[in-house]
């Protein structure tokens, strides 16, 4: 998917936007500020749907939903063309909890499905999230931000991508206590095994919408984001268990956290290979490197719906900026 959102922004920037922005007149130019709400949705390595683990949208883990609020500033280039700035807030959050599968034997013989890994991992994590953005917006036909009834250019479908720069810090609750997750060095960044991972970060933004003109001054919008960000620890999982021992020795309450299968929906020890740091009894098994616990080939994404509210500047409340055509001047005949 980051091939995908990458090739998108680069043929936006390389070719639409050259294109539009070399437009003969500035026809529908303008500003506006507005605000956006909406749903977020998580697509880390953990929680999703009930079945295996799928890229994009088909792996949405609704009873995970989070949501977000922005404030916004466009300006209208022309009536192809938009520039805006975004200031972001939201949350996020996925439990593996929410997942199930087929078990494997002893409790169901034709079992395991892939599914079933991520309920008995038993993971989860939530993240407060700030986040800027710069985004560019091409309208799929004629629109002029202060047109409203009686005109048809006062709606128009959009596409857009953009940059993002943003700030997380995952957490989880331990006997019902918040526990931020980055410090304990869940997969071994605090004993060397994995370089920490930072806090912020950027990603990459392909949106879809449509907005359409209530009045002259205010219009609505209807939008999809997609967001793909660098980093594979959104939810501070992406390699394998480390050894038990190692972590433990540094921080008890990281070798806990870092693998709560055995307190999920599946405690038995009979599964205890999943994790392959304990033996069949439940013992820790010495010096035994776990197996995989996320998967490092990906990095992380989330999605949002947004409703947007904007309200058209009027260009003398920006300190007469804005251009005046000097043909719309009315002319009087002197008198003697």
């Amino acid at each position: 998917m980051k091939k995908i959102i990458s090739s998108f922004v680069l043929l936006f920037v390389f070719v639409f936007v050259p294109v539009i922005t070399h437009a003969a007149d500035t026809e529908g130019d303008g500003h506006d500020v507005g605000f956006s709400v909406g749903p977020n949705f998580a697509l880390t390595d953990l929680g999703g749907a009930k079945k295996i683990g799928s890229p994009f949208i088909r792996d949405v883990d609704f009873k995970a939903t989070r949501f977000s609020l922005s404030a916004f500033y466009r300006y209208n280039v022309n009536r192809f063309f938009a520039v805006r700035a975004n200031l972001m807030y939201g949350m996020l959050s996925a439990d593996d909890k929410n997942t199930d599968g087929v078990p494997p034997p002893p409790l169901n013989p034709d079992g395991p499905s892939d599914s079933w890994y991520r309920a008995r991992r038993n993971l989860n994590f939530s993240t407060h999230f700030f986040e800027f953005q710069a985004v560019a917006e091409v309208n799929l036909k004629k629109y002029i931000h202060n047109q409203a009834k009686g005109s048809k250019d006062r709606w128009a479908p959009y596409l857009g991508a953009g940059l993002g720069f943003f700030y997380f810090n995952p957490y989880t609750k331990l006997n019902g206590e918040k526990v931020k997750l980055r410090p304990l060095g869940t997969e071994g960044q605090t004993i060397g095994v994995k370089k920490m991972y930072s806090n912020f970060q950027f990603d990459l933004m392909a949106l879809v919408g449509i907005k359409y003109n209530v009045t002259k001054r205010f219009s609505i919008a209807l939008e999809g984001i997609y967001h793909q960000t660098f980093t594979d620890y959104l939810d501070d999982v992406s390699g394998n268990y480390v050894n038990p021992d190692l972590i433990s020795s540094m921080s008890p309450v990281a070798q806990i956290l870092q693998n709560r299968a055995n307190t999920g929906n599946y405690p038995q020890n009979d599964y205890n290979f999943v994790e392959g740091q304990l033996t069949k009894t439940g013992a820790l098994n010495v010096g035994g490197t776990g197996n995989q616990r996320g998967d490092s080939k990906d990095n992380d994404q989330f999605f949002q719906v947004q409703l947007t509210f904007s309200f058209a500047i009027a260009t003398r409340s920006l300190g007469g900026a804005g251009r005046k055509n000097p043909y719309t001047h009315k002319f009087s005949c002197p008198k003697w």
